[in-house]
Formats: C-alpha cells, sequence, structure tokens
C-alpha cells in the first residue's frame, strides 16, 4: 500500500510523503558532498548537480499532483452526477422500500449520459457531432448568456470538424464546452436534483 501512494499518490498527505522524503535525501546528498573534502569548484559542481537533479525531482512530483487533482475532481463530478441521477427511495404501504426514478432524476440521468459523451474520446466525426447536436438542442430549450455561449461554441467545433480540422488543436474548445455543460448540469435552473449541490454562478444566468 505504501509503495502504491508513492507510485500513485491521489491525496495531499501523499504528496507530504513525498516532499519530506525528497528533503531527507537532499540534506543527506548534501552531507555527503561536504564530507568529501572536495576542492571549492568541484563541492560546487557536486552540489549544482545534486539541485539539477532536485529539480527534476520536485517537477516529477508535480506532475504527478497535477495528474491526482485531475482524477480527484473527475471522481468527484462523477458521484455527484451519480448522486442527482439516482432512484429515490421510497417506502410503500406495507413496509418495503422501493426505487422510483422521477421526471426529475430521469432528466438528471440524460444530461449525465450527454456529459459522458462529451468526455468521450476517439469517436468518428459522425458520432462526435451527434453528441454535439443532442447537447445543442438540450441547452437551447433555455435562453440566457451560458446557453447562448454554448450554442456558439458547439457550432464552431461542428465548423472545424466539417472542415477537416484536426481534433489535436480542438482540445481546448472541447474542454471549455466540457466545462460549461457541467455548469448547466449543476444548475437547478436546468437539472432540478443539482439544488442539493453546489450551483453555477449567478451572472451566468442572467438574461442581458
Amino acid at each position: 500500500k505504501e509503495i502504491e501512494r508513492r507510485m500513485h499518490p491521489r491525496a495531499n498527505a501523499d504528496f507530504e510523503v513525498l516532499y519530506n522524503e525528497l528533503e531527507a535525501w537532499r540534506l543527506q546528498e548534501t552531507e555527503k558532498i561536504l564530507g568529501l573534502g572536495l576542492s571549492d569548484s568541484d563541492q560546487e559542481a557536486a552540489l549544482y548537480q545534486l539541485l539539477v537533479k532536485e529539480v527534476k525531482l520536485l517537477q516529477t512530483i508535480d506532475r504527478l499532483r497535477v495528474i491526482a487533482n485531475k482524477e480527484n475532481r473527475d471522481r468527484r463530478i462523477n458521484k455527484t452526477l451519480e448522486l442527482m441521477s439516482a432512484a429515490k427511495k421510497w417506502e410503500m404501504s406495507d413496509g418495503e422500500v422501493a426505487l422510483v426514478h422521477t421526471p426529475f432524476t430521469t432528466r438528471a440521468k440524460e444530461l449525465m449520459e450527454l456529459y459522458n459523451g462529451l468526455r468521450l474520446p476517439n469517436l468518428s466525426i459522425d458520432e462526435r457531432l451527434d453528441v454535439l447536436l443532442h447537447v445543442k438542442w438540450t441547452v437551447k430549450e433555455f435562453d440566457c448568456n451560458l446557453t447562448r455561449e454554448m450554442v456558439e461554441l458547439i457550432d464552431r467545433e461542428a465548423d472545424l470538424l466539417n472542415r477537416g480540422r484536426a481534433e489535436s488543436t480542438l482540445q481546448g474548445l472541447r474542454k471549455r464546452v466540457l466545462n460549461l455543460f457541467l455548469q448547466f448540469v449543476e444548475t437547478p435552473e436546468f437539472n432540478p436534483e443539482a439544488a442539493r449541490f453546489q450551483k453555477a454562478p449567478r451572472e451566468l444566468l442572467v438574461n442581458p
């Protein structure tokens, strides 16, 4: 388990361990160099090489932290969307508990599926366009700053795909569409089940 935490750190405590171990290693290596009796120039060169190694290790830990933050965020979002779309537990007259989907949980489930569709990698152009079209018509049910911006961005991506633009050049645009749609899903005006969770910024929802 400890090896796993070092190879794939997730929590802040995992990274604290890595930073502490790196600092302990740096102090140990510095002490070794200072105890070798090197000339000033050789000692300076050795300490510089140690610094280079330390910087590379810090960069590796920072990269792992970026990956962990993204994975943790994705897990939180998925958990929230699943809770929004979960069936309600209703106690029946005979004491049994029934799982029942309401119009609100059905709506939340549909929005979760669209969000997951936007995240899918390696879709064909036609498959991606189909997802974009479904998202567009879903958000066009409402007219506000948020939905107008989404429609504009979706139309832009669709146009670029039809022009044969390489998908690698669309990553920034797709990330923006995904984040805006997540705000849409998290807003009770569009997804009543989101009332129990964080709302999108109100300024995005105000009509001019």
